[in-house]
């Protein structure tokens, strides 16, 4: 029992207090880009000469999937290098969502809104609406559109989950449309391609196809 005990406190002792098994390094994998390294190693509150048994990796990994373009986090410690790796798993943007008033800002399939630092791309749908879940509908829409349709398109807005408008271009000048809801796509893309061919609408601004078989030009 003696032999025991003697052993259970120079375990203890090694692991809380002696200068062995220490941290002496801290790798980040899976952030986007090597500037937010220090931030993600500063909210884990791990630091280099940090005794190992006092990392607890529940906690730190709590701490780090607070920051919101994070969606996954595992933490891990290697007793005989002393290295503790701390793996993240960047949320995919879906489409930017409201990136007029907060530049940057996306959001993912699950409705998330984020900035992921450093992401930039022109093939996700600018939307702009009230909601993710209307936001997530817009983008819903977006994808199904053809490519060619699609690639015109600067900004779409969703007033409600089944309402939507949005800027084209066409020629260097913006239309506007009102698209009303996801229903009867190739129909309404037709109406709007036959009106802008048209010569006496050269000068138009809006195009309303809620209604595809009685459209609007103004």
């Amino acid at each position: 029992m003696a032999v025991s005990t003697v052993a259970v406190i120079a375990l203890a002792y090694l692991l809380g207090w002696s200068p062995l098994f220490t941290v002496d390094k801290v790798a980040i994998v899976g952030s986007p880009n090597s500037a937010v390294q220090s931030n993600i190693e500063k909210v884990s509150q791990v630091e280099v000469g940090q005794k190992l048994a006092r990392v607890n990796p529940s906690s730190a990994e709590r701490r780090i999937g607070q920051i919101p373009w994070i969606k996954d986090v595992s933490l891990s410690r290697n007793w005989v290098n002393g290295e503790v790796a701390i793996s993240v798993t960047p949320r995919k943007p879906l489409a930017f969502f409201n990136a007029q008033e907060f530049p940057g800002q996306t959001i993912d399939e699950e409705g998330a809104l984020f900035t992921l630092p450093g992401f930039a791309s022109s093939d996700l749908a600018q939307i702009s609406a009230k909601s993710p879940q209307s936001a997530l509908k817009a983008n819903e829409l977006f994808i199904a559109l053809p490519e060619e349709f699609r690639k015109r398109i600067t900004l779409m807005t969703a007033t409600s989950t089944d309402t939507f408008t949005f800027n084209t271009l066409y020629k260097g000048r913006e239309i506007r449309v009102r698209w009303g809801d996801s229903q009867e796509i190739s129909l309404k893309i037709s109406v709007i391609e036959k009106l802008l061919e048209l010569p006496e609408n050269k000068g138009i601004t809006l195009i309303d196809v809620v209604a595809p078989h009685a459209p609007i030009v103004k």
